[in-house]
């Protein structure tokens, strides 16, 4: 029976072409849309392997009675933030949706970036803010208490100088 198949998929015609991809990106994932129309789970194979490669292929009868097959062939380089372990493949409709989730380790990274960029620097930009007010406020009222203090002492001052000596 092998026999067979092999000596049928000799026969055959392939034409190559090229599917439509999408890239889309959500929190936490990407995902990779091929557009496959007219071609059934069965036709197509998506693997990854140790090296970081998301491999796609597929083949399919052009008509039923034609030795013509039209067959695809991907290869992807997977980021290095991925976890290539939780790949998903999901073919729906036509469309072949492959789910590049980011591994926890980058994702919890970049989680507490976000955080500490949001939190951590707003709020010791609010407090350096926050801060720098209270220490204009107290250098005015004291600029300004010595002012008082010393226009009082002078007045002071003043008020001896002004004193007519009696004669005795």
């Amino acid at each position: 029976m092998e026999t067979k198949a092999n000596e049928d998929s000799s026969k055959r015609l392939y034409e190559d072409f090229e599917p439509y991809c999408k890239w889309l990106t959500n929190e936490g994932q990407k995902i990779l849309e091929v557009d496959l129309k007219g071609f059934k789970k069965e036709q197509l194979k998506v693997q990854t392997n140790n090296k970081g490669v998301l491999k796609i292929y597929g083949e399919k009868p052009q008509s039923a009675s034609s030795k013509k097959w039209s067959r695809f062939h991907k290869e992807i380089r997977v980021s290095k933030d991925c976890d290539v372990s939780g790949i998903q493949a999901k073919f729906s409709q036509g469309i072949l949706s492959i789910v590049l989730p980011k591994s926890e380790a980058t994702q919890h990274a970049k989680d507490v970036a976000t955080i500490e960029k949001h939190s951590l620097w707003g709020v010791q930009k609010r407090k350096r803010i926050t801060i720098q007010i209270v220490l204009g406020i107290v250098a005015v009222v004291a600029l300004g208490t010595y002012v008082a203090r010393m226009l009082e002492n002078k007045q002071h001052y003043d008020a001896f100088e002004k004193v007519n000596d009696v004669n005795i």
